[in-house]
């Protein structure tokens, strides 16, 4: 590893850490078709609060001072979330119509309890936006991003046995959206190094972390409160 350029290296960071992610046992339990619905739901829930923050993660973000090409990428993404000017394609608003199809409403959404895995996740997320090093937030981008093929292809094979007539772009449209975003991301790494690799890689990190409690949330881990 010690041959590889900055860039190889956040790109191996960044892998290792998407590939931890793969082994979350919500995400290799899904796949065995073994989640029970609730759980789908619940990911559902927590997944549509994390999207309905992110573009006031992404306006944070913008307010640091940016190079013109790390810029670009973010509103480009900014845009993407908003439903590039429509409204009802706002990226959360996606969690919302899946909702719909599958015998839940938004009121259900809006009164889903939050536990300590999302709540961490979006505390983590408002940190990173709101803190002034660049490569930090790019680093968190990627994990934040590169995660979705994995969770999506996880829940789009969990989902299939409990709603069998399920018809949805959902999963797909999703994946080929943070797929250019990624490809975009990693675009803007190359103007951040070498000084900021460190930066990256602990933002990739901080990212990963998030991204395993919202997890943790939606596999039950907090199921339960706390006792007295």
């Amino acid at each position: 590893m010690t041959d590889f350029n900055p860039f190889d290296r956040i790109v191996s960071y960044n892998n290792i850490a998407l590939e931890r992610i793969r082994n979350h046992p919500f995400v290799v339990e899904a796949h065995r078709a073994a989640l029970e619905l609730e759980t789908v739901h619940r990911w559902i829930f927590c997944a549509g609060r994390e999207s309905r923050s992110f573009p006031t993660i992404l306006e944070n973000m913008l307010k640091l001072d940016l190079q013109p090409a790390v810029r670009t990428v973010l509103e480009k993404n900014l845009n993407d979330e908003y439903g590039n000017g429509n409204p009802e394609q706002a990226h959360y608003r996606h969690y919302i119509h899946l909702l719909s199809k599958i015998g839940l409403s938004e009121t259900e959404f809006d009164a889903y309890s939050e536990r300590a895995g999302i709540k961490l996740a979006l505390d983590m997320a408002d940190w990173v936006s709101n803190q002034q090093d660049v490569g930090i937030a790019i680093g968190y981008m990627l994990v934040n991003e590169g995660m979705t093929p994995i969770t999506y292809g996880a829940v789009d094979a969990a989902i299939q046995p409990h709603h069998p007539n399920l018809r949805t772009q959902f999963f797909s449209l999703h994946v080929q959206v943070d797929a250019e975003h990624l490809e975009q991301l990693y675009d803007a790494v190359q103007f951040l190094l070498p000084d900021g690799e460190e930066s990256v890689k602990q933002g990739i990190e901080l990212g990963e972390r998030g991204m395993a409690a919202l997890l943790d949330e939606a596999h039950g881990v907090f199921r339960q409160p706390l006792a007295a």
